[in-house]
C-alpha cells in the first residue's frame, strides 16, 4: 500500500470517527433571554424539525454565535433582543399574527420566526416547517418526498387570520370517536392541531359519563360510563383481533379495569384535566361543553315531572312538557351540575351551555315572552316568527330555553372560580332570530355556537341560513361536521361544502368554526384545507391538496388524490342525501337489513362504485408514494376498500332478506355467507392500517353489531 493510499485513508478515518466528513449544515436558533416557555418550546420544535429535515447540526442560545452559516431568530422585538437589533421593520401584528422574514446579519443568512404573541410565535416555526415541506396530519408529521436546499433568504410571508376562533370538539359519546382515546391519544392530535393553528379546544360531555361528579338533595350521581355503557367483547371469533393486542374487552384505555364508579370518576376528571393542561401548555384557549337541562337518570326521583331523554340507552332525563323555566327544583339542579363543573375544571377559559333539543317547551314560548318583554323590552314574539313554519316550534322551544339560561346565569356565584375570577359563557343552538337579546338576557361576553345542519353537505345546501343569523351583535363559531355519526364508521369527506361554509362565514362577520368529527379517520385533509385556509382565504380545496400531496407523497401524486377524494365526496354526499343513519354505530345497524323484504336501493351500488373508484386511485398514489408517507395514501386506500366491502355486506344482508322471507333457505345461507365474507374482509381492510383507537372501536363495533350477528344467522336452522 502507498504511503499516499496510506495518508488519505488515516484522513478519512479519522474525519469519520470525528463526525466532520459528513456533518450537516450548522444552524443557530436564538430565543430571547427572558423568552416566554412557548417560545422556547418553538426554539425545540425547530431544532427538532431541522436535525430531521437537513441532519442539521442546531444549536439553541441566547446569542448569535460565530460558527453557524445559518441563524433563526425566535420571538419579536418585545421578547428577543436579536430581533430588536437585526434591523427588521416589525409589523403591527394582532395577537394571532405571525411572519417570516428573512434580515441579513453579516456573513449569515438568518431569518425571523415571530409574532404577536407567543402562540403566534410558535405558529411562526411551525409555518416555517411547512415551507421547507413539512405537513401536520393529525396522527404524526409527513416529511418532504424531496429534501429542499436549506435556504433562509428571500422569504417574507406574514399572515393574519381570516377566522380568529379555531376550535376542535372532542370527547363526546361514540366508541368510533374521541371518546375512545386515552390521555397519550389526545396530546397527540392535540400537539398536531397547535402545528395547524388551532387555538381552542372543547370538551363535550354527556350526564352519564364519569366526568364530574355531584349530588342534589341526598341523592349522589351514580352513573360514570363510556358509550352509553355498551360493551365490545374481544375473543376468538373476532374479525381483525390483532390490533387488540390480547385484550379481552375494547375500552378506553385509561379506563381499563376501572369497575367501580369512584374509580371511574377518578379516571375521568384525570384524563379530562390531562387534555386540558396539554392544550394550554400548546397556547390553546380551553372550555367544556354540556347541556344544562340533561342529568343523570338517578335524579329523576328528585325533578318532578322528569322525562326519560332518548338516546340509545335511558340513561338521561330532562324537564318535562309541564315543567317551566322557573321551576325550584329543576334550577337547583341545574345549578348544583354547572357548580359542579367549573369546580371540577376550574382552569377552562370558558362553559358552553347547549340549549338545543328542548323541544317539549315550545308551548310555554308566549307566557315566558311576555315576561321577557316586561323585564327587558324585547318586542312582539310574532315579529320573530321565522317565514319557514316548520322552525316555529324550535323558535318557541330557544325561548323557553334562553330564559332558563338567563336565570341559571343570573347567579353569578356560579361561574367564580376558585382562584377568584368568572368563568365566560358560550350558548349553543339559539335560535338566530334570538340572537340580539344574548347581550341584554346572559353575563356580559357571552358568545354563541352554530349548529346549522347535520353534516356540511346539508349545512352548504342551506347557507341562506347564514344571513339569517346577526354573527356580528354577538361573537359567533358554526360547528362544522367533517365526519358525522350518523354515517358513522364509512369513509367521509366534503371539502367542497367546507369551502362554500368557510365563505360565508367570511362574508358574514363570523367569529370562526368548531369542527365536529365522530371519527378521524379520513379528515386530515379536511383539517389541512381549513388550517390553511384561515390564514390564506381564497385557496381552493384543490390547491391545499396539491400542496399537500406533492410535498408529502411526490411528484405527480395530487391529480389521482384529488380525484380519489373527489369520489369519495360524491359517495359521502349520495349517503347522506338517502340515509342519514346508514353507517350509524348502532345495534340494528347491519342486521335491520336482514328483516327488509326489499331489494337494495340503486343508490347503494352507486356508492360502493365511487369507493371502489377512490380506492383503485389511492393504490396507485401509494405506489408512486415517498416510503416514509406511503402509509397516509395506504390508510385511505384501505378505508375506502373497507366502505365497498362493508357495502357488500349490506347488500349481501338484503338478499339474504329477501330470501328468508321467500322460505329460500338455501339462498339466504349463500348470501349470509357472503355478507360475513365482506364484512370480514372490510374489517380485515381497517385492522391492517388501524392507526388509533377510533378504528380500533370500528373494528370492535362491528363486530358485536355485524360480524357476530351474521354468524349466528347463519348458524340458524
Amino acid at each position: 500500500m502507498s504511503r499516499t493510499y496510506c495518508g488519505l485513508w488515516t484522513l478519512l478515518s479519522c474525519l469519520l470517527l470525528t463526525g466532520e466528513i459528513f456533518a450537516g449544515p450548522q444552524v443557530a436558533v436564538v430565543v430571547g433571554s427572558a423568552a416566554p416557555e412557548l417560545e422556547r418550546f418553538a426554539a425545540r420544535e425547530l431544532a427538532s424539525q431541522l436535525t430531521r429535515l437537513f441532519e442539521a447540526e442546531v444549536t439553541i442560545g441566547e446569542k448569535i454565535p460565530d460558527g453557524a452559516a445559518h441563524v433563526v431568530l425566535i420571538g419579536s422585538p418585545a421578547t428577543n433582543s436579536s430581533v430588536k437589533s437585526s434591523g427588521i421593520e416589525w409589523p403591527k401584528l394582532t395577537d394571532q399574527g405571525h411572519l417570516l422574514r428573512s434580515v441579513k446579519l453579516s456573513d449569515k443568512t438568518a431569518i425571523v420566526a415571530g409574532g404577536g404573541s407567543p402562540v403566534a410565535t410558535l405558529w411562526a416555526v411551525y409555518e416555517l416547517g411547512h415551507h421547507f415541506g413539512i405537513r401536520y396530519a393529525l396522527y404524526g408529521d409527513m416529511y418532504p418526498a424531496d429534501t429542499p436546499p436549506l435556504k433562509l433568504d428571500g422569504i417574507d410571508i406574514q399572515l393574519e387570520p381570516a377566522l380568529r376562533t379555531r376550535s376542535w370538539r372532542t370527547i363526546d359519546d361514540l366508541a368510533i370517536g374521541s371518546e375512545s382515546w386515552g390521555l397519550a391519544e389526545h396530546e397527540l392530535v392535540i400537539q398536531q392541531l397547535a402545528k395547524n393553528k388551532f387555538n381552542q379546544l372543547t370538551l363535550v360531555f354527556h350526564p352519564w359519563q364519569p366526568f364530574v361528579d355531584f349530588e342534589f338533595q341526598g341523592m349522589k350521581k351514580e352513573t360514570g360510563v363510556l358509550w352509553y355503557g355498551h360493551q365490545y367483547p374481544i375473543n376468538g371469533d373476532t374479525a381483525g383481533r390483532a390490533v387488540f393486542r390480547g385484550a379481552k374487552l375494547f375500552e378506553n384505555p385509561d379506563f381499563a379495569g376501572k369497575k367501580t364508579y369512584s374509580e371511574r370518576i377518578a379516571a375521568g376528571t384525570q384524563q379530562a384535566r390531562g387534555i386540558i393542561s396539554a392544550a394550554r401548555k400548546l397556547g390553546m384557549g380551553t372550555s367544556i361543553a354540556f347541556s344544562p337541562l340533561e342529568f343523570p337518570k338517578e335524579f329523576e326521583k328528585v325533578l318532578p315531572g322528569a322525562e326519560v331523554l332518548p338516546g340509545l340507552e335511558p340513561l338521561a332525563i330532562g324537564p318535562g312538557t309541564a315543567a317551566r323555566a322557573d321551576d325550584s327544583p329543576l334550577m337547583q339542579l341545574a345549578k348544583a351540575q354547572l357548580r359542579a363543573y367549573v369546580l371540577t375544571y376550574p382552569d377552562v377559559d370558558a362553559v358552553c351551555l347547549e340549549l338545543g333539543n328542548q323541544s317539549e317547551w315550545s308551548k310555554q314560548a308566549e307566557v315566558v315572552w311576555k315576561e321577557l318583554d316586561a323585564k327587558y323590552g324585547v318586542g312582539d314574539l310574532k315579529k320573530l316568527t321565522p317565514a319557514e313554519n316548520n322552525r316555529l316550534p324550535a323558535l318557541h322551544a330557544s325561548v323557553t330555553a334562553l330564559e332558563f339560561a338567563s336565570r341559571l346565569l343570573a347567579d353569578k356565584d356560579l361561574a367564580q372560580r376558585p382562584r377568584g375570577t368568572a368563568v365566560k359563557f358560550v350558548v349553543a343552538d339559539v335560535d338566530p332570530a334570538l340572537l340580539p337579546l344574548i347581550p341584554k338576557l346572559l353575563p356580559a361576553g357571552t358568545e354563541a355556537l352554530h349548529s346549522i345542519a347535520s353534516s356540511a353537505v346539508r349545512a352548504a345546501e342551506q347557507r341562506t341560513a347564514f344571513k339569517a343569523i346577526p354573527a356580528k351583535s354577538v361573537p359567533s363559531r358554526l360547528i362544522l361536521t367533517l365526519s358525522d355519526e350518523h354515517l358513522g364508521v364509512l369513509p367521509q369527506m366534503s371539502f367542497s361544502s367546507l369551502k362554500i361554509l368557510f365563505d360565508e362565514l367570511r362574508a358574514n362577520g363570523w367569529d370562526g368554526f368548531a369542527v365536529r368529527s365522530r371519527n378521524v379517520g379520513d379528515i386530515d385533509f379536511s383539517t389541512y384545507y381549513l388550517s390553511r385556509a384561515s390564514f390564506q382565504p381564497e385557496l381552493t380545496p384543490s390547491q391545499a391538496l396539491e400542496s399537500l400531496a406533492t410535498a408529502a407523497l411526490g411528484a405527480g401524486t395530487a391529480v389521482r388524490t384529488l380525484e380519489a377524494f373527489e369520489f369519495t365526496e360524491k359517495a359521502t354526499a349520495l349517503v347522506d342525501a338517502h340515509d342519514l343513519d346508514f353507517g350509524a354505530p348502532q345495534p340494528d345497524m347491519i342486521l335491520k337489513y336482514l328483516a327488509s323484504g326489499e331489494p337494495a336501493p340503486e343508490w347503494w351500488g352507486q356508492a360502493k362504485g365511487m369507493y371502489l373508484h377512490g380506492m383503485d386511485e389511492m393504490y396507485r398514489v401509494n405506489s408512486r408514494a415517498r416510503d416514509g408517507n406511503r402509509r397516509f395514501s395506504l390508510y385511505i386506500a384501505r378505508r375506502l376498500e373497507f366502505g365497498a366491502e362493508y357495502l357488500s355486506c349490506l347488500e349481501a344482508t338484503k338478499r339474504a332478506g329477501i330470501a328468508k322471507a321467500k322460505g329460500d333457505n338455501e339462498t339466504r345461507i349463500a348470501e349470509l355467507e357472503k355478507a360475513v365474507e365482506s364484512l370480514h374482509s372490510a374489517l380485515n381492510a381497517l385492522s391492517a392500517i388501524t392507526r388509533s383507537n377510533s378504528d380500533r372501536g370500528i373494528i370492535a363495533v362491528l363486530n358485536e353489531y355485524g360480524y357476530r350477528p351474521l354468524q349466528k344467522e347463519l348458524e340458524a336452522e
